[in-house]
């Protein structure tokens, strides 16, 4: 039976994840019914970091990204979901779920999970990466509350630099995805910069998480 699979979020990372992973699923004929959950319509600020074009605007984004691939798809069945996670409610009844949103609140919802789930994460040119297999301590004190944020720097666009933290880790989940799907061992976590490489994560130390100078 396919496995059924939730993304929560379309923006730059999601957009990503899907387009990696539906041709790569179509290609090794791995059957999968993924749902896409994202209660967004497409603006033309999204344009250039997310996968959508100009004809999109206006678009629910879980909308337009599903119906890039009607029609195309003999193993993989996309569902459009326009709605934000706000309760444990709509996580039941998944085999595998992908958190790709800039807000605490859904990424908590998702960590309390017992199935399997990846949590990815960018800002800028850099990426942080958890998943069910990481320590729970430090995902937690690796959540803390904030406001919504881009996954591009604030005034990055306007200066004319766009970044590609997001497309890490879409692939990330991309690859986590498929090496589940095909049970076989997945990568765990992962954090670091396309400018300055591979970062360590902080090492926990009594339930606090002691920075590394």
């Amino acid at each position: 039976m396919p496995k059924n699979v939730l993304i929560v979020g379309t923006g730059g990372i999601g957009t990503t994840l899907v387009e990696l992973l539906v041709p790569a699923l179509e290609r090794v004929q791995l059957k999968a019914k993924i749902s896409l959950m994202d209660g967004d319509v497409v603006e033309t600020s999204n344009l250039g970091h997310q996968r959508f074009s100009q004809a999109n605007v206006g678009m629910e984004k879980v909308s337009a990204l599903s119906s890039k691939y009607a029609g195309e798809t003999e193993y993989v069945e996309l569902v459009p979901l326009t709605e934000n996670l706000r309760s444990a409610e709509q996580l039941e009844g998944y085999d595998l779920v992908v958190v790709c949103v800039d807000r605490p609140e859904p990424r908590r919802l998702v960590h309390a999970l017992e199935i399997p789930w990846v949590d990815l994460r960018c800002s800028g040119d850099g990426w942080m990466v958890f998943s069910s297999q990481s320590d729970s301590v430090l995902v937690e004190q690796m959540t803390p509350d904030h406001e919504p944020m881009s996954c591009q720097v604030q005034g990055a666009l306007d200066a004319g630099n766009l970044e590609f933290g997001f497309s890490i880790a879409g692939t990330f989940g991309a690859q986590w995805l498929l090496q589940h799907l095909r049970e076989r061992k997945s990568p765990m976590q992962s954090m670091g910069s396309l400018t300055y490489g591979q970062f360590e994560f902080p090492r926990l130390k009594s339930n606090t998480v002691e920075v590394k100078a």
